[in-house]
């Protein structure tokens, strides 16, 4: 695409961040010789395809419904493998157990890697949201959070901390550090016959959707 510039010859082209290829671009071609009067072949150029990233943040406390999880996030690969096939996705995945939270796959274009390494975690111990927060952070520049999509997967019962409020220690972490994600849902995996509801208290103060794993 050409555009006028009083200051050169006539027309001068916009810059292009895509790369070229082997195809031949006619109509370039032609506008080149047209503006410049001197023959150059001109080549299509590819569009480098969108970079997306899928992150997982884990509750394996023991509390968690690790079989539920797991064929949860299987669900969710399968679904955005299948509605972005033309871009490229990378998932990672932070695990928090025994009061602390643990890196279980970097960003990596091998889904079944991640897979793998979500099937080998083990629960038990109490539930640090800010930590995992924290190591989300460190992961993700704020160019990659906005375009990332965030899960959340806990009954909400944040009881570990650097705080006597962590729920409320956890909150404002997200707020001042991940607040550029471009969407996050909290998935609900709360059991048992009386349920507190911490999750969607989660979601409400951190303004994500709300999802239950029995969906």
């Amino acid at each position: 695409m050409v555009k006028k510039d009083a200051g050169k010859t006539g027309f001068t082209q916009k810059p292009s961040y895509a790369r070229p290829t082997s195809k031949v671009a006619a109509l370039a071609t032609m506008i080149h010789y047209l503006v410049y009067d001197k023959a150059e072949i001109q080549y299509k150029r590819e569009q480098a395809k969108t970079e997306l990233y899928v992150c997982f943040l884990l509750d394996s406390s023991g509390s968690m419904m690790k079989d539920k999880q797991i064929a949860f996030i299987k669900g969710l690969v399968a679904t955005t493998i299948a509605r972005y096939k033309t871009r490229r996705i990378k998932y990672a995945a932070v695990a928090l157990h025994n009061g602390t939270a643990q890196l279980l796959s970097a960003p990596t274009l091998h889904a079944k890697d991640l897979l793998q390494a979500v099937a080998a975690l083990k629960t038990g111990g109490k539930t640090n949201m800010q930590s995992g927060f924290a190591l989300l952070h460190q992961l993700m520049k704020t160019n990659m959070q906005q375009k990332a999509s965030l899960y959340i997967f806990t009954d909400g019962k944040i009881n570990a901390g650097n705080t006597a409020a962590p729920f409320e220690e956890a909150v404002r972490y997200y707020k001042q550090y991940l607040s550029a994600i471009r969407e996050t849902t909290v998935v609900n995996n709360e059991s048992g016959f009386v349920k507190l509801g911490k999750a969607g208290e989660l979601a409400e103060a951190i303004r994500a959707k709300l999802v239950t794993i029995r969906e």
